[in-house]
């Protein structure tokens, strides 16, 4: 009778997992033929990431002792102590200065982890552990929206320049593709932005994906638009499930728990159908997506470090000392992340040491994984290249609900109905956290407070891995709050506190189950939330389908060879040839001039307006500094005068009836002037100071003389 009900069920499972994977290989598949992603790179790339990063991973992870409690945790630690291995590796290889390193250390340490098994008799952890048939059908489907999302939102918008005369390319992705060039040259890299600053924050993903360009030459547009989308649904995906897997008491769920993470849409404030975390997360805009799951796995690796600590361990050590590791990963990937995760660390120790549940021998500890957070923020995070652009407070409170698309005219409304402005404030702050939490605003909100009742009063065990994530919530939402709306910096605060909402919900929810049978109360609220969460789940999956289908609307138009994309966003396949000239043929420390400084139309141009002052493609592409650029992102809005002196400054150069430009560009420092014909015309500036060396339909490129 089991067998009769079981086989048909397992049939239909089996089903439904090949059709993900036929829809994973049809998107590969789609990205090739219609977007032109290569092959060859694609198959270097995947060979670099198993054989540089998680082999080598695994094997780090397997002589410390340490073990996840699923398959896809010991993956996830893998992945992120491979990622922190390359970047040793790295900053070795600088110092000796030779690449022999580089080319060795991953694939040594992959051919030692399978002889190791080989010698152990086991088979690869892959294989060993992994069943096709045991896998979650749920997750399965996480997976292929996670990947559809990524896909989308970046390699069907990237197409390859043999396929289109415009490639979609904005500044930020221009200018992380230029600190991944200079990283496969150099450390540190100096800012192309403005000459004699360096750029040392967020850059252990820059470093990750610099290597193989530095070893094989891969373009690094192709490194982080066209192979960034797998690698980035992998990671997240990956990481998010153990999260699920290892922080649940329900774990058969998690593929449940991760399917309605995506499904939920959270964070729908800029746009009733866009999602900032999933945007900045798997758009992977700034390594966002890197910087989540790091973040996620560090909590995973602190349970394992407490259970260990508390229970005097002999492994204890090694467990602190991947936990050590993985905070300075996390911070060195994403800065604002690592600081939430260690500031919630030391609220969860107080408060354990306050009420006498945490010993208070595990200050050492907390001493020593502080120290390694410190370390990596002060040497590698702050320091020359770190400013506030827009010249005021880096505090302000709730200013982060400016990009809410609501609250105007829900302020309105209330003003007109008389509303006294406390309980407006107050009314914005909720329903700013509703369209945040979506799904589980509900869960979330009883639940947080429900727990600090029981867990304070002592009527529930303290558990430091769950105090943690209650912490984190709190820690990261309080500095998304007060921090000053500056280049979307503490959304990354805020991002912690999104994706850490879904399980301080569903411990909620699994708290009710548990309960329901004794509690009417329980039996009750649990129904009457599952139905809240039900009918809000209809409307963001809705909006999430919306999103989507607007992207695969825009990535079909865009295969289109004559379309007309607006030109302030897009490069043309002419401008792309220069930026890779530049590249190669120019000295590394190259002060250059461009005439393309910004991204809106001239009639909506701002000069006090950092925003419009930030298209610096050449120049960010290839690595090299911008006089122009001074006068633009980097300068506080405030310094707008300082800007029109520069721009001034600059107009000269690109004056065909300036005799003396030649003096004027050596007096500024000025090695070439790039003239960007698809916007400007000046005509041939060539004389005895301007020696054209590069010149197309769209640019033209001088040298100046002496």
């Amino acid at each position: 009778m089991n067998t009769k009900t079981y086989e048909p069920d397992t049939k239909v499972k089996n089903i439904l997992r090949a059709l993900c994977v036929m829809a994973a290989v049809a998107m590969w598949l789609i990205a090739v033929f219609a977007y032109g992603a290569s092959v060859r790179y694609a198959v270097m790339l995947a060979a670099f990431f198993i054989f540089f990063v998680q082999l080598p991973g695994l094997f780090l992870v397997g002589i410390t002792g340490f073990k996840g409690n699923h398959l896809s945790t010991d993956m996830a630690l893998g992945l992120f102590a491979g990622w922190a291995f390359n970047i040793l590796v790295y900053f070795i290889s600088d110092l000796i200065p030779n690449d022999f390193l580089i080319y060795i250390a991953g694939p040594v340490m992959s051919l030692v982890y399978l002889i190791r098994l080989y010698l152990k008799k086991q088979k690869p952890l892959v294989i060993n552990r992994f069943r096709f048939s045991k896998l979650s059908v749920a997750f399965c489907i996480f997976m292929v929206l996670t990947l559809f999302y990524c896909f989308t939102s970046v390699q069907y918008r990237y197409l390859a320049p043999s396929l289109s005369d415009f490639t979609i390319m904005n500044s930020d992705k221009a200018y992380h593709l230029g600190l991944i060039n200079s990283l496969s040259h150099d450390y540190p890299m100096e800012s192309p932005w403005v000459s004699g600053k360096f750029i040392t924050y967020h850059i252990f993903s820059e470093i990750l994906l610099s290597i193989p360009v530095r070893l094989f030459s891969v373009p690094s547009d192709v490194v982080m638009l066209s192979f960034g989308p797998i690698w980035t649904a992998y990671t997240f995906g990956l990481s998010v499930y153990s999260f699920f897997k290892e922080m649940s008491r329900k774990p058969e769920r998690a593929g449940i728990y991760s399917l309605l993470l995506i499904l939920s849409n959270i964070y729908v404030t800029r746009s009733l159908n866009t999602s900032i975390a999933f945007v900045f997360t798997l758009e992977n805009d700034n390594a966002s997506g890197y910087g989540i799951s790091i973040a996620l796995m560090t909590i995973v690796v602190f349970r394992k470090w407490y259970e260990s600590f508390s229970t005097k361990d002999p492994a204890r050590f090694r467990v602190l000392a991947a936990l050590m590791v993985f905070v300075m990963i996390a911070t060195g990937i994403k800065g604002p992340m690592g600081a939430v995760i260690v500031a919630s660390i030391w609220g969860t120790m107080i408060l354990g040491f306050i009420m006498r549940k945490v010993p208070f021998r595990a200050i050492l500890p907390l001493a020593a994984v502080t120290a390694v957070f410190v370390f990596i923020y002060t040497t590698i995070l702050s320091g020359r290249g770190v400013s506030n652009a827009t010249g005021q407070s880096i505090f302000a409170f709730a200013k982060i609900a400016d990009i809410a698309f609501w609250k105007k005219p829900l302020i309105a409304a209330m003003q007109g109905m008389g509303v006294p402005t406390p309980l407006r404030l107050l009314v914005v702050l909720v329903v700013f956290i509703f369209f945040m939490t979506t799904i589980y605003f509900v869960p979330f909100c009883i639940g947080y407070i429900r727990e600090l009742i029981l867990v304070i009063g002592g009527r529930k065990p303290f558990e430091p891995h769950r105090v943690l994530v209650y912490a984190a919530a709190m820690v990261g939402f309080i500095l998304m709050m007060i921090m000053n709306y500056s280049g979307h910096s503490q959304i990354y605060f805020g991002l912690v506190t999104v994706f850490l909402v879904p399980m301080i919900a569903l411990w909620f929810i699994e708290d009710l189950e548990d309960s329901r049978d004794s509690s009417a109360l329980a039996k009750h609220t649990l129904r009457v939330t599952l139905s809240i969460m039900a009918l809000t789940l209809v409307a963001t999956t809705a909006t999430l389908g919306q999103y989507l289908s607007e992207n695969v609307t825009h990535d079909i138009n865009a295969t289109n060879p004559h379309r007309s994309p607006n030109k302030y966003m897009s490069i043309s396949n002419d401008e792309y040839d220069a930026m890779v000239w530049l590249s190669e043929n120019t000295e590394y420390d190259s002060l250059l001039a461009t005439d393309r400084y910004y991204s809106v139309p001239l009639d909506e141009y701002q000069v006090d307006n950092r925003w419009d002052n930030r298209f610096f493609l050449y120049a960010v592409y290839s690595n090299r500094f911008t006089y122009i650029s001074g006068s633009g992102y980097n300068i506080p809005d405030r310094d707008y005068e300082l800007r029109r002196e520069m721009l001034h400054n600059n107009n000269e150069l690109y004056d065909a009836s300036n005799e003396e430009r030649g003096d004027k560009a050596r007096e500024l420092g000025v090695d070439y002037v790039v003239v960007s014909k698809r916007f400007t015309d000046v005509g041939d500036l060539s004389n005895k100071d301007y020696e054209k060396c590069f010149s197309n339909d769209e640019v033209d490129i001088y040298k100046i003389a002496g």
